[in-house]
């Protein structure tokens, strides 16, 4: 059973500064998600507004480099996670006093015994979904800091494929997991979720307790689960198994978890599957399959319906992006 979407909640405005050579690049990013640009103000560079069931947030980038994000969740929350991968906050966030998130300093030390989460190819046109989580204790949390394990976002994709080769290394197989959503099933999943009034987050959740399922099925018992914040914290407490709820594993959330080890351990696992699906793909098309949202992507997407027919896509690209649009008119959603 799937979950009740949850209540839009507001989040607290947030400023980030953008690099002048990733602003362009954000705003297609925003774009495959859903956003629509609307007519910048004397002193933006442009303006976005997304929207998700009830809730709307907007994206408005200044001249001077600063973005300023305003809203409420979800749609807050799918701004706030392809903008944290190429900016940097300008202030510290304050979570609302009724948020069901976690502050830093609630969270337990990263040598506790534990399982990080998270995900790749969110905000990707081509490619899968991927959800990774690893388990540490003290000893494997003291070893990879040793080999520089931290945020896939902080590191080039070469030296991620050395990184995911050393935490395989030094994670035991059933104290890893990694959960590959491949777009055609992604896109069944994201159209029935959607058909039954739920949204993004609701699939988001469903492959991240995949991933904390398949390692509590190996009998590691964690003192605390956690995971970066993408919604309430219920949209993964509701989906993992009764077993796993019932003894009384924290589930904690929180914005830039991949401070802690497991949860970066869990960024790079599922970022280099990720890249290796997309190099797979590309092998098999016989070219280079792009990431994000770039002109580029709209341009390769069009050689393939040019190859292949607009349902070929499918196999290669989540058609629930508006990208699809600029693809193949009238295939994707709705333009807002």
């Amino acid at each position: 059973m799937y979950l009740e979407l949850v209540s839009r909640e507001l989040r607290p405005t947030t400023t980030f500064v953008i690099q002048k050579a990733d602003q362009k690049g954000l705003l297609q990013r925003l774009q495959a998600i859903g956003g629509a640009e609307l007519s910048p103000g004397p002193y933006e560079f442009w303006r976005v507004k997304l929207s998700d069931g009830t809730s709307q947030a907007t994206a408005i980038m200044y001249r001077s480099g600063k973005l300023v994000l305003a809203g409420h969740a979800p749609a807050f929350d799918h701004a706030i996670a392809i903008t944290e991968a190429v900016g940097k906050p300008l202030t510290p966030r304050r979570p609302a006093a009724h948020a069901t998130t976690a502050a830093a300093a609630e969270v337990p030390p990263e040598t506790d015994p534990h399982i990080g989460t998270d995900e790749a190819g969110k905000g990707d046109f081509f490619g899968p979904l991927v959800t990774a989580g690893v388990y540490v204790d003290e000893r494997t949390a003291k070893l990879l800091r040793t080999l520089s394990v931290r945020d896939s976002k902080l590191v080039s994709d070469r030296e991620l494929r050395g990184l995911a080769t050393n935490i395989r290394q030094v994670v035991e197989d059933e104290k890893r997991a990694v959960i590959i959503v491949a777009p055609k099933r992604y896109n069944e999943l994201y159209k029935q979720m959607r058909s039954e009034g739920k949204n993004l987050n609701t699939l988001l959740a469903w492959a991240h307790t995949r991933a904390i399922e398949d390692l509590i099925g190996h009998g590691l018992k964690p003192r605390f689960i956690l995971s970066d914040q993408f919604g309430d914290k219920r949209y993964i407490e509701s989906r993992l198994m009764v077993d796993t709820r019932l003894s009384g594993v924290p589930v904690l959330q929180m914005h830039r978890a991949e401070a802690d080890v497991a949860v970066a351990a869990a960024s790079i696992l599922a970022r280099d599957a990720f890249l290796q699906w997309l190099e797979q793909a590309g092998k098999t098309l016989g070219l280079t399959v792009p990431k994000g949202a770039s002109p580029k992507v709209i341009e390769t997407g069009k050689l393939l319906v040019s190859r292949l027919g607009a349902d070929a896509l499918k196999d290669y690209a989540k058609i629930s992006f508006k990208t699809m649009n600029q693809i193949v008119p009238g295939l994707g959603p709705p333009v807002a």
